[in-house]
């Protein structure tokens, strides 16, 4: 932070050119300071008004404005408008009409930017990554651009903020909590600055390894990994460009390897040649596996005590993204690399069932878009994640092809994990916030289930309301509730359609309907009504009821509840 931020900045300059570049004049006659607090590549936008060349826009972390063609500037965010701004729209029709966008979401101002609306309407959390408690009902943690670490419900409703509370501030990082107490959240931001959070009593203990006096200062990348071994809460790991282990949650550190990078020097002004992975195999303590920023995957069988560089059959010189030890099989791994830092926006994405001795390619038919994490499940071992830049995606055959999950916008996915208990996938986006996704379902999918006729899967019990059919005021909606039944075709079986037969505890059918047997998974929507007469409904009475789902010769059956 100190390299970043504490560096002497001369201030922003602006040139102009009137001949398409040949050449340039500089126009700002003072130093424009106050506009970057650091390396110009933090921000950098200029935005001309198309219909006045004199009236320039400059977005750094304020946002400026000149109409004398950059003599002179004045702020425009000053009236609770978030700072560290990235885009700016000018309408070509009204100059008065702007959009902005920075790092508090979206802005719009119809008189030159004099005073904003926040369209606080949408969610727009940029997460780096996302964790989970043990709770009932669980809790989910991120860590987000520029605004910290929070903590929410995974059953956090629609604009209810209150759900939400921040722990720690900074540009909020990895995030792991103590299944036993989770009250205990080890987390922090940028560059390592980790430490132990007693959340109730707003306590933090700083527990960032320390480099020993003599040697050389350690390199911290600005998404330090933390992680918890899933074999002892007590144990934690955190990635320099040395690997370290705690036995005691923070309170003491042991460097459990040497310099597991290429150590490229000279270093630039932001720490590179660091640790930007580390995956622990849920299978067997102290089998370690770490990715670098600058190439290599190192693995230890042994604690750390040996470790081995098992990516030279890779390709060289890119990011590791990610890296998850299979909770199947502990020769196998999943990683992904990416290389959009040097305007390389491939996929590289594999897979090793050999302790990284060979690598297969796993990337199948993703489009080329730069992959940022990959996830195993913990329960289906055909089943595996992925978070691109172009969105979030499930494979049912271990990569051989892959499915975008529909509901997740086609943004930037960082992160993600499956809940240990609830199996429901977390996925954090850097833009969209945070989705929550019941992957039961996809769990029952191992292996030759692909290809069974027709499964249905358990729905929620609801509750029975005797105004059920019946309208509170002659202008309002009828009163019903409405059950979504899921059910997978994993082959037609020489049938047209699915037929749905409900019958009572009796056995008594009370219903039939009829849905779709094209392949894949279905929601089947009903309000439980048992005729088919809009003006006189008649609707299920408070029992347990058989749901039983016929493709063809093949059924499947479930029930659910009125309560």
């Amino acid at each position: 932070n100190a390299n970043l931020f504490n560096k002497k900045v001369k201030g922003s300059e602006i040139y102009k050119s009137e001949n398409g570049g040949k050449n340039w004049v500089k126009i700002n006659d003072e130093v424009l300071k106050g506009v970057f607090f650091t390396y110009g590549y933090y921000f950098s936008m200029i935005r001309i008004d198309p219909n006045n060349p004199d009236v320039i826009y400059f977005a750094g972390v304020p946002l400026i404005k000149s109409i004398d063609g950059g003599k002179s500037f004045t702020r425009l965010d000053t009236s609770r408008v978030h700072v560290d701004h990235h885009a700016l729209w000018i309408n070509p029709n009204d100059s008065d009409h702007l959009i902005l966008g920075n790092d508090g979401g979206l802005y719009i101002s119809y008189d030159g930017g004099l005073k904003w609306i926040h369209m606080n309407n949408m969610p727009v959390g940029q997460f780096y990554t996302v964790s989970v408690d043990m709770e009932k009902p669980y809790n989910v943690y991120g860590g987000l651009q520029d605004n910290g670490v929070y903590r929410g419900s995974s059953k956090s409703k629609l604009h209810r903020s209150s759900f939400w509370k921040r722990i720690i501030y900074g540009d909020g990082m990895y995030v792991a909590v103590d299944p036993r107490n989770s009250d205990i959240v080890f987390t922090g931001y940028q560059f390592g600055n980790y430490y132990k959070c007693t959340v109730s009593k707003n306590k933090f203990d700083k527990v960032t390894p320390k480099h020993k006096i003599g040697d050389p200062p350690l390199r911290f990348n600005w998404r330090t990994p933390l992680v918890m071994s899933t074999h002892n809460s007590d144990v934690l790991y955190c990635g320099a460009n040395i690997l370290y282990r705690s036995m005691d949650q923070g309170e003491n550190w042991e460097p459990i390897s040497k310099d597991v990078t290429t150590n490229k020097q000279p270093q630039g002004n932001v720490p590179y040649s660091t640790i930007s992975a580390v995956s622990e195999s849920p299978l067997k303590f102290g089998l370690i596996w770490v990715g670098t920023d600058d190439g290599n995957i190192q693995l230890s069988k042994d604690g750390g005590n040996s470790w081995k560089l098992v990516s030279k059959r890779l390709p060289q010189n890119r990011w590791i993204s990610s890296i998850s030890a299979s909770p199947h099989d502990k020769r196998t791994a999943y990683i992904s690399m990416n290389g959009y830092r040097s305007d390389e926006f491939k996929i590289y994405l594999f897979k090793t069932t050999d302790y990284g001795k060979t690598w297969t390619s796993i990337k199948g038919n993703l489009p080329e878009a730069v992959v940022n994490v990959v996830l195993p499940d913990p329960v289906n071992k055909d089943l595996v994640y992925a978070g691109t830049d172009d969105g979030a995606y499930v494979s049912l055959n271990k990569g051989v092809n892959w499915q975008r999950i529909s509901g997740v916008p086609n943004v930037a996915t960082y992160d993600m994990v499956v809940h240990p208990r609830d199996n429901e996938l977390v996925i954090g986006t850097h833009g969209r916030s945070i989705y929550v996704m019941n992957v039961k379902p996809l769990q029952a999918l191992e292996g030759s289930k692909r290809d069974t006729a027709i499964i249905a899967f358990k729905t929620k019990d609801v509750r029975h309301h005797n105004n059920w059919g019946e309208k509170t005021y002659f202008y309002s909606k009828t009163n019903e509730t409405v059950v979504k039944f899921i059910y997978y075709i994993g082959n037609k079986n020489n049938s047209k359609e699915v037929t749905v037969t409900i019958n009572d505890k009796d056995d008594n059918e009370v219903r039939k309907l009829v849905s779709s047997n094209e392949l894949g998974f279905h929601r089947l929507k009903w309000n439980l009504q048992t005729n088919e007469d809009i003006e006189n409904p008649e609707f299920l009475s408070k029992g347990t009821y058989k749901i039983k789902f016929s493709n063809g010769d093949k059924s499947s059956e479930t029930e659910f509840k009125i309560k």
